[in-house]
């Protein structure tokens, strides 16, 4: 079996770069099966720079490859392109996408699910978060929830809907309800709302719903762990990116001065990005983004790392439907799983890609792991025919 062609769909969902702009790959085979991956550059800036760079590696080192050969394959990536052993979300997005068709081949080929190549189930459901609750549509205009109450009435009416672990950031959205950007020292005004929003949200949901708190990575250490002390009596299940990523030691003075669990990894690629994180213990959660980090075959190395260190992982999930699927088969089969991200509130231009999408398929906040082969989804043709593609082949 070779791979013989290649499409990279550019999935602009509104029309703007600056919206959503999930980036899929289809790998063909000249037995005519079909692998699909994608790259996590959706959101922020970048998403046209993954199809290049997509193009690009998929010309130089996939089209007439054996899929099956998917080690060797990313080992080749890594090593040959030079950039691969400096790194960045671009390559290693594209990497991490190539690398999730690849496993899909070859499930679809030996008759199994991607977990079943990666050592098998380890459990049989997955515990998942809902995210985006805070945001909604009135006709056509997208709303964000506002003051402490808003939050409170969106959290109820997501746990109507049977979940039990709600995500949201209380901090980069005013109380009018705009986006900003959070200064690194926050203001006693923005201290003082966000923490009435995870309280409002705390009273509201009761102590058997958790909460977990994002930050973007948008504080400094000092406002940091101020807030973080602030919410410990509010038992967060997690504080996420309270810091910046890029320095390892900053993150590791909030974890040491913060009685809540950190959580970060989306912005950290492969396991050499992730090896100091976990030998300094400077977060209890890794959160790598499997269309980021390298793909499931590097995410899964993070993950048994990690579990040396008695360290769990929160596979971080913001992109699209593909990027969902190839979540699940990792939660599937390594035994330090916590909890999968999850965006049950998505418009269906985001769900429509794909056949058969996982988003709408939860109860009482589990989602069951299925036993299709490969990643277990179908491009909706007609669809996905809609955004510009660009065909590579032999």
């Amino acid at each position: 079996m070779r791979v013989v062609a290649a499409d990279i769909y550019d999935v602009s969902l509104y029309g703007s770069r600056r919206a959503w702009n999930p980036v899929i790959l289809r790998l063909i085979t000249d037995e005519g099966l079909y692998g699909l991956g994608e790259v996590a550059l959706a959101y922020g800036t970048g998403s046209s720079a993954a199809v290049g760079m997509l193009k690009d590696m998929v010309e130089q080192f996939v089209i007439g490859a054996d899929p099956h050969r998917v080690e060797l394959i990313w080992h080749t990536m890594f090593r040959e392109t030079f950039w691969g052993q400096g790194g960045g979300p671009v390559i290693y997005g594209a990497m991490s996408a190539i690398d999730e068709a690849l496993l899909d081949i070859k499930g679809k080929a030996l008759g199994v699910p991607v977990y079943e190549l990666l050592g098998g189930k380890t459990r049989d459901k997955i515990r998942v978060y809902a995210n985006g609750w805070y945001a909604w549509r009135n006709g056509s205009t997208l709303r964000l929830a506002g003051p402490p109450e808003e939050y409170a009435e969106r959290a109820l009416s997501t746990v109507a809907d049977g979940f039990n672990a709600l995500k949201f950031d209380p901090f980069f959205i005013t109380i009018d309800g705009t986006r900003q950007k959070v200064d690194r020292h926050i203001s006693k005004e923005m201290a003082d709302l966000a923490y009435a929003r995870v309280a409002a949200v705390r009273n509201a949901v009761g102590p058997n719903v958790d909460i977990l708190i994002e930050v973007h990575g948008n504080l400094g250490p000092t406002s940091a762990i101020e807030m973080g002390r602030r919410f410990e009596e509010l038992r967060p299940f997690f504080y996420e990116e309270p810091v910046d990523a890029l320095n390892v030691e900053c993150m590791l003075k909030v974890s040491r001065n913060v009685a809540i669990p950190i959580a970060a990894g989306e912005r950290l690629y492969t396991r050499y990005g992730f090896r100091e994180y976990i030998e300094k213990q400077a977060v209890d959660i890794l959160q790598p983004d499997l269309g980021l980090a390298g793909g499931i075959s590097e995410v899964k190395k993070i993950a048994t790392y990690a579990e040396t260190y008695g360290l769990h992982v929160q596979p971080h999930n913001c992109a699209g439907p593909v990027a969902t699927a190839a979540s699940v088969q990792l939660d599937a089969c390594i035994t330090n799983f916590v909890i999968q991200e999850w965006f049950p509130y998505r418009d269906s231009c985001f769900t429509d890609l794909l056949e058969d999408p996982l988003e709408r398929k939860t109860v009482n906040s589990e989602y069951t792991i299925p036993d299709t082969p490969g990643l277990g989804i179908t491009l909706n043709e007609e669809v996905i025919a809609k955004y510009p593609r660009i065909h590579v082949a032999q």
